[in-house]
């Protein structure tokens, strides 16, 4: 599995997401299961897995925050999340909507757990924030780092899209729901 450590914030390969050029036919490099539709630093991603690589983009914290789950590396948590998600979406609502039933309510309750984790990650790490994680990463030194599935720190999708395009996650999983 290709290294999840975030690079360092230079020219292209500054943490940003970025459309792919023509439609992909190839799946996403971390979860394996998505089509890729972006790109952050050359990696083919899904809308899903893509905040776990774009940690230098605007309002990452509104998109993502970090929690810790050391028994599932980052790619069967983009999958696990990305069923959550579809799952809410089928019946026309999102995890974070009230007075939910069925599996809509069964997705929140699954993603209010994972939701907790963040408290792990401000344990171990002092933050949930992945902004801030971003920014004490580049002042340090690549090499007495472990890599992020050796720590159990993971990046949790909460469910939409960067300040450009707030409703594209949605959006999409609303496709994703569609199709199944």
């Amino acid at each position: 599995m290709p290294s999840s450590r975030p690079l360092v914030s230079t020219g292209k390969n500054k943490l940003m997401v970025e459309d792919l050029k023509a439609p992909s036919s190839g799946h996403c490099t971390c979860c394996e299961h998505m089509l890729a539709v972006v790109s952050v630093a050359g990696r083919p991603l899904c809308l899903t897995c893509a905040p776990a690589f774009a940690l230098d983009e605007p309002g990452i914290d509104d998109v993502a925050t970090l929690i810790w789950l050391p028994h599932l590396d980052q790619g069967a948590l983009g999958r696990c999340v990305t069923a959550l998600h579809v799952a809410a979406r089928a019946t026309d609502h999102t995890v974070h909507d009230q007075s939910l039933t069925g599996q809509a309510l069964s997705a929140k309750r699954a993603f209010e757990a994972l939701l907790s984790c963040r408290l792990g990650a401000v344990e171990k790490i002092g933050t949930d924030r992945p902004s801030l994680y971003r920014s004490a990463l580049k002042s340090l030194s690549r090499n007495p780092l472990p890599e992020a599935h050796e720590t159990g720190l993971r990046i949790l999708m909460k469910g939409t899209w960067f300040p450009d395009n707030p409703r594209r996650y949605l959006d999409a999983a609303q496709e994703w729901a569609v199709a199944r």
